[in-house]
């Protein structure tokens, strides 16, 4: 089969014939196509940490608009076309991409088992203590990046009574994982954090942390399915009490914690 261009969702895209009989403006608009199918601006849908001063990328990216039109698209189009699509899409201002989770470039969590039953996976290689331990600081970061907007909405609205105009969906998520729950995983990253660049670090309480990772995922894995074989948009519920729009960051974030801190505990040595 012939190499395709501009390909997204079930459209299988042009042929290099096809492109190449196009007008200038036909390409570019089959260019900003494919790229706003695909990619999205980050303050849509990507948490953003205020310590750190950046998105944290969590399914993949940052991208650059020029570079990924160019490595698609430079067999086809000619350069000056490509930077006059890369202009149209960057005339905002927005330089960093995220992927959308339609697009190709989503990097979906490695889990596919039923959330009841989520398991980490054991290194086949014990890591480097020292990177392991970079690890599971990286991963509280992306974590807490995602918490603490979750606690600020949640802290700005009344809770939902009955009698009132709240959504039921408001009502379920809240019971997928409650405020003070998010409070005590929050609280937990700042004691995970401090056990592990400790010296003697107390493993009893960073396992402990770990599981409720591991439980809170569980929680909001239960709640996505559901809502979903309810075909009701889960993320529009989840934003709408706490102020993130994809339930799976929440989710992906805590099992990469999780994930994190077992693979370093792995990589320390065994007492005498």
């Amino acid at each position: 089969m012939a190499e395709a261009f501009g390909s997204y969702g079930d459209f299988q895209g042009f042929t290099l014939d096809d492109v190449k009989g196009m007008s200038t403006e036909e390409q570019v608009d089959m260019i900003v196509d494919w790229f706003n199918y695909h990619f999205e601006d980050p303050q849509n849908d990507t948490p953003y940490n205020k310590d750190l001063g950046g998105y944290v990328f969590l399914w993949g990216g940052p991208f650059d608009a020029n570079e990924t039109i160019q490595d698609f698209f430079s067999d086809a189009v000619n350069f000056d076309t490509m930077m006059l699509a890369v202009d149209h899409i960057q005339r905002d201002g927005t330089l960093d991409w995220a992927p959308t989770t339609r697009g190709d470039f989503y990097e979906h969590p490695d889990e596919e088992i039923e959330e009841e039953e989520l398991t980490l996976d054991t290194p086949e290689e014990v890591p480097n203590e020292p990177e392991a331990r970079a690890e599971v600081l990286a991963r509280l970061d992306e974590l807490e990046a995602l918490v603490q907007p979750i606690l600020d909405q949640a802290n700005t609205q009344a809770p939902p009574m009955m009698g009132h105009n709240n959504p039921p969906e408001e009502l379920e998520v809240v019971q997928a994982v409650s405020k003070e729950e998010w409070q005590n995983i929050k609280l937990t990253i700042e004691v995970v954090r401090t056990e592990v660049t400790s010296e003697e670090p107390d493993l009893k309480v960073v396992d402990g942390g770990k599981n409720l990772f591991i439980s809170a995922a569980k929680a909001l894995g239960i709640w996505i399915k559901n809502r979903f074989n309810a075909a009701v948009d889960a993320g529009a519920a989840f934003g709408a009490v706490y102020g993130i729009t994809n339930p799976e960051a929440a989710k992906a974030a805590l099992i990469n914690a999780a994930q994190a801190i077992q693979n370093w505990v792995a990589s320390l040595p065994l007492p005498f």
